[in-house]
């Protein structure tokens, strides 16, 4: 677990929030780091924007969503950047956890094979690795598998961590395939290795990524979780405009150097899909996770988002009619 201590160094007057006397001490962390989307709570850090909005701030890298929930449910986080998903299986357990910004709203893998598998019924009784279980590579894996017409419990699911670990895997032959965004999955093909599904073109809507807090923490916290989101949609259009900057941060997170393959998932991520951090993700996509948890978990059978209070759009709506997005945009 990486943990990197930012220091209070910038004068009071370069807050956002004049009323505030001191920096608060605040802890977010990715679940994961898959994507060029996830470039924005580094990014928020190592630029020092956290400081301005009065947040002495600890950013901590974890390996996947499932590990970042339990870090936020155990108070060590007060913001993960996740899959919503983990969202309703939380809360399914007693948790009190809520969306409150969205990210990407849809499935942004590539199902990704090694060269020798040509066909989906070639993956029968082969090894697929996801980062951990309820993690989104977990839901994308099962809903690639179905969609090419096989069946999910005739694959052997492997938890194999992030990324890089998984792509090891992949190219050494310890797993037959995975699902990748970008741009992993160009990084994959570049090694020789197959594109066998596009779940983008699925329309099946997703949380894919999400700000979770928990509602015990908005309550008794509220303006330092306001000024952790205008941080990060400071942080958005600041990682637009300053492609050095997008890069440096993707490079040390991603750990790839490429820059052709970094650009690939600054262009589709942060530039054509970054306003999604503006919207709270597709009520469907919730609807999905329940339905698809509820194969599994008796728990979750008739269950709606409302009821699991998962959704939680007052933040963006208190940000939005305060003219602060205009703002930064500018």
């Amino acid at each position: 677990m990486k943990r990197l201590v930012l220091l209070a160094v910038l004068p009071l007057l370069l807050f956002a929030d004049p009323g505030l006397a001191q920096l608060q001490k605040f802890r977010a962390g990715n679940g994961g780091f898959g994507t060029a989307i996830n470039a924005i709570l580094p990014g928020a850090y190592h630029a020092k924007i956290f400081q301005k909005y009065g947040l002495d701030a600890e950013y901590i890298a974890l390996e996947s969503g499932t590990i970042g929930m339990q870090t936020l449910l155990a108070n060590e986080l007060q913001v993960v950047f996740t899959t919503g998903a983990l969202a309703v299986t939380a809360n399914l357990q007693g948790g009190d956890t809520t969306i409150i910004a969205g990210g990407i709203n849809f499935f942004p893998f590539k199902l990704i094979v090694r060269p020798e598998i040509k066909t989906a019924a070639e993956l029968h009784g082969k090894k697929l690795a996801i980062s951990r279980f309820g993690s989104a590579s977990d839901y994308a894996a099962q809903l690639a598998i179905e969609k090419l017409g096989g069946d999910p419990k005739q694959v052997t699911m492997l938890q194999l961590g992030g990324n890089p670990s998984r792509l090891a895997a992949l190219i050494s032959g310890t797993t037959h395939a995975t699902v990748f965004s970008e741009p992993f999955a160009s990084v994959a093909v570049k090694q020789g290795m197959r594109s066998l599904l596009d779940l983008a073109d699925s329309g099946v809507p997703f949380p894919q990524n999400s700000f979770i807090v928990r509602r015990s923490v908005l309550a008794e916290r509220r303006a330092m979780i306001v000024n952790s989101i205008k941080a990060s949609i400071e942080t958005l259009y600041l990682l637009r405009k300053d492609r050095k900057f997008a890069r440096e941060v993707l490079k040390k997170y991603l750990r790839i150097d490429d820059d052709a393959m970094i650009d690939i998932g600054i262009d589709y991520y942060l530039t054509r899909h970054g306003d999604g951090i503006l919207t709270l993700p597709d009520r469907k996509g919730i609807e999905f996770v329940i339905a698809d948890t509820a194969k599994t978990n008796p728990k979750a059978k008739g269950q709606t988002p409302e009821a699991l209070r998962v959704l939680d759009g007052s933040v963006l709506d208190e940000i939005k009619k305060s003219g602060f997005i205009e703002k930064v945009k500018g």
